[in-house]
């Protein structure tokens, strides 16, 4: 079926089709994942709202302040940025058992508990929710 597809839509990739066989349609996938767009910069009103913000429940915002900031608040760190939409779709489309679980265990540059190690499971859930919560009109 992929192949038929390609051989319509894509004229051009046919005798690649038939050079690559089997493999055919993992070279479309590559080419289709190449034409993705390139991720979204944060600008300075971005940075600005996510260098201001903090949760309304004081003590959620002591241990965002304490924890997360330092690294959700500031452009060039690979941590997604608070309150920017960009960085927290491709998050959000894993689901908030995935988060939580990154976020309890440590994921990439992050340590387990992103440095909340009194923080609970539903702390942790809050500020996940918090961090990649948008202001209206944004």
């Amino acid at each position: 079926m992929m192949t038929t597809f390609m051989n319509q839509a894509f004229p051009p990739l046919r005798r690649i089709a038939a050079r690559c066989g089997r493999l055919a349609p993992l070279l479309v996938l590559a080419l289709l994942g190449a034409c993705q767009r390139a991720p979204q910069p944060p600008g300075p009103q971005d940075l600005q709202r996510a260098d201001a913000a903090r949760p309304a429940d004081p003590q959620l915002a002591q241990k965002y302040e304490r924890s997360c900031q330092t690294c959700h608040a500031v452009q060039g760190s690979t941590a997604p940025l608070t309150a920017f939409a960009p960085d927290w779709a491709p998050r959000l489309e894993q689901g908030m058992a995935t988060l939580l679980a990154h976020a309890r265990e440590g994921y990439k540059a992050m340590p387990p508990k992103g440095f909340c190690n009194d923080c609970s499971d539903a702390e942790l859930s809050a500020l996940i929710r918090f961090m990649s919560s948008t202001p209206e009109g944004t």
